[in-house]
């Protein structure tokens, strides 16, 4: 018990010596953006999902891209290829109740949008 209350004390005594506030005066702090993306395979319906945040796009592969995904210059060809169609091609929201579950499960729990794409 002793050692965890010396090492918190630790802890608190080093976060105090290294940590600079982040205020400067006559100026304003910009917040950190940032943008997360994830892909998936998914290798019983042979779908990608681009998963961000809480929607998950849905892009059925080819014939060639589903030979494609297995190897890692072709699985990179295809997420560059899927990532800007997440914006410009055509959207169809779906119902969850209405996806595989291989799909469902891919795109995971924190997912409320679900689109196909075309």
């Amino acid at each position: 018990m002793k050692v965890v209350v010396v090492l918190a004390a630790l802890i608190a005594v080093s976060y105090g010596q290294t940590h600079h506030p982040h205020t400067v005066t006559g100026s304003t702090h910009e917040p950190n953006v940032h943008e997360a993306f994830n892909f998936f395979y998914d290798f019983h319906t042979h779908n990608m999902m681009v998963i961000n945040h809480q929607k998950c796009y849905i892009f059925p592969l080819s014939d060639q891209e589903k030979l494609d995904v297995h190897t890692d210059s072709g699985l990179t060809a295809l997420e560059l290829k899927f990532l800007p169609m997440v914006g410009s091609s055509t959207q169809t929201e779906v119902q969850k109740s209405s996806l595989a579950a291989s799909v469902v499960h891919a795109c995971g729990q924190n997912v409320k949008h679900y689109y196909t794409m075309s």
